[in-house]
């Protein structure tokens, strides 16, 4: 995976995490925050695990 391509995509998981605490904690909607981690993990184990 190219480096920059990495980055976005940390980048971008990242704010869907901030943006599901902020409406976490704001308006009480856990939605966006279950499926930003959801999306977080399978990710990481996807990607994390293709080296190995």
């Amino acid at each position: 995976m190219n480096a920059f391509l990495a980055i976005f995509v940390w980048l971008v998981m990242a704010a869907i995490l901030v943006t599901g605490v902020v409406l976490a904690v704001v308006k009480g909607s856990l939605v966006v925050l279950i499926i930003g981690m959801i999306a977080f993990i399978l990710a990481v184990a996807k990607i994390g695990c293709l080296s190995h």
